[in-house]
């Protein structure tokens, strides 16, 4: 009798176990600034959001959480995270702050910390994220982001952006300057772009688009790409395809064009348009 009450009773156990939510916490601080802003920010899980607002002060808004998988000793958990309300991991130096650099490493562990950033529009910025997605809305930069596992949207930049992601696709849009994207696995996209564009993936496909002609360098390993031309302004055009077709609009041939390479010109000419993908078409509009 007692051995058959044995399992209910650990399969209750387990299901109380599990349905005890994880320690949870945050920290917040309204930190005032004036001039150019520099952001650096960082975490180890939990993902980075960085919107631009009016005023003169920057607000970090940070989400603790602990984690359940693997089981962990919660009130180990709950220590951490009460250690880092009470000592939040800002810096700041005049417009320079620093978020999310934990000198005592173990108190991460087991725990996310998710950043909420609300700052003037006026800065550059440096956002890293090992494990968790990264957005940026607003902000002039440069920018300067880059995650191990998680995606990366950036909205409305006012110059240079830098993306690299090691897991996980690039969206970008509405930039006025340069982008340069890598990833490892996943797409990249960057559509308005009012400057040079250079984005490589090794596995995912490719779709940029330009406001003002400047150069475009494009790899893809496995993926096809797909570019869109200013509307204003000639391009060089180079494009090869290892095992997909190629397609393009009005264009100078130089030298000969086939199925998997085509040169030439655009528009008489101008900024090199340089596509090579190995498994995949090439379509420039």
């Amino acid at each position: 009798m007692k051995s058959s009450l044995i399992t209910p009773l650990l399969i209750l156990a387990a299901a109380a176990l599990l349905a005890a939510a994880p320690p949870e916490g945050g920290f917040e601080r309204t930190l005032p600034v004036s001039g150019a802003i520099e952001l650096d920010l960082n975490t180890d899980a939990g993902g980075i959001h960085v919107n631009a607002v009016a005023g003169n002060a920057v607000k970090v808004r940070a989400i603790l959480k602990g984690s359940r998988w693997p089981l962990r000793n919660e009130a180990e958990i709950e220590r951490k995270i009460r250690e880092l309300e009470r000592n939040p991991p800002i810096e700041q130096t005049g417009s320079r702050i620093r978020v999310g650099y934990v000198q005592d490493k173990e108190l991460l562990r087991g725990v996310s910390m998710r950043l909420e950033i609300e700052t003037p529009a006026d800065a550059r910025l440096k956002a890293t994220a090992d494990s968790g997605g990264i957005r940026i809305t607003g902000i002039r930069g440069p920018l300067d982001v880059q995650t191990d596992s998680g995606g990366i949207h950036v909205t409305a930049a006012g110059s240079e952006v830098r993306a690299q992601a090691d897991s996980g696709g690039i969206h970008i849009q509405d930039v006025q300057g340069a982008v340069h994207a890598r990833a490892d696995s996943g797409g990249i996209e960057a559509l308005n772009i009012a400057g040079a564009i250079d984005v490589q993936t090794d596995s995912g496909g490719i779709n940029v688009s330009q406001t003002v002609a400047a150069p475009i360098t494009a790899r893809a390993d496995s993926g096809g790409a797909r570019v869109k031309l200013a509307q204003a302004g000639g391009y060089d055009v180079t494009l090869e395809s290892g095992s997909g077709r190629i397609s393009i609009p009005e264009m100078t041939v130089r030298g000969t064009i086939s199925r998997h390479r085509a040169e030439g010109k655009v528009r008489g000419g101008g900024p090199l348009v340089d596509v090579k993908v190995d498994s995949g078409n090439v379509a420039v509009e």
